[in-house]
């Protein structure tokens, strides 16, 4: 590969990004059913660790087709699925003493892929990684101490790798989500936040 984009970085396990006030963890359905199968949640357990966040106002299409990962109707209102805090801002799942996430082999892909952030490009030949675009997340820029000169090279192939498995698992993951919001726009019923995970469990 060519004219690739050089970047440095390294995990310091600073816990920066999972324990900052104003970063959610956004979950996909894979990311749902990994975590709860993984850990063996029952529905309400499950409830205990996944809030659907609201928006605090009405936001457009244009806005939505931006966002990572599609909102989908609940009975409160238009909300995306992401890991809970507690009231200091920490993830529900990072362990502040020992440093480290308790959930670390079973962590969404936010977690996986940060500081960095993908996107599909222009196709070259036949290779898919070639569609794939890499760069630094706006939080990864604003606050990640694991990128610097001072760090290696990364593996370019094997983030371009994660971030094909990435972007293909956001288009299934918007899918769901539009099926979703059209199945409750044309019947007229009360979306349930129970019944959006019980479908994500049971497929």
């Amino acid at each position: 590969m060519s004219n690739l984009p050089t970047f440095r970085f390294e995990c310091t396990r600073c816990g920066v990004c999972c324990t900052d006030k104003n970063t959610i963890v956004n979950l996909t359905h894979t990311d749902i059913s990994r975590i709860s199968k993984g850990l063996k949640l029952t529905l309400d357990e499950l409830l205990e660790v996944i809030g659907f966040y609201i928006f605090e106002k009405k936001i457009t299409k244009s806005e939505i087709s931006k966002m990572v990962v599609t909102p989908i109707m609940t009975e409160r209102g238009l909300s995306f699925p992401g890991l809970k805090k507690n009231s200091d801002g920490v993830c529900y799942f990072y362990n502040i003493n020992e440093k480290k996430c308790r959930i670390y082999k079973l962590r969404p892909y936010f977690c996986r892929t940060f500081p960095f952030t993908f996107a599909y490009g222009e196709e070259i030949g036949n290779n898919q990684q070639n569609t794939v675009k890499m760069s630094l997340s706006y939080k990864g820029i604003e606050y990640c101490p694991g990128l610097g000169h001072e760090y290696p090279e990364i593996n370019y192939e094997n983030w371009i790798k994660l971030g094909v498995k990435v972007l293909e698992n956001l288009r299934e993951n918007e899918k769901l989500a539009q099926s979703w919001n059209k199945k409750f726009k044309r019947t007229k019923t009360n979306p349930k936040v129970k019944d959006y995970l019980i479908e994500i469990l049971k497929s």
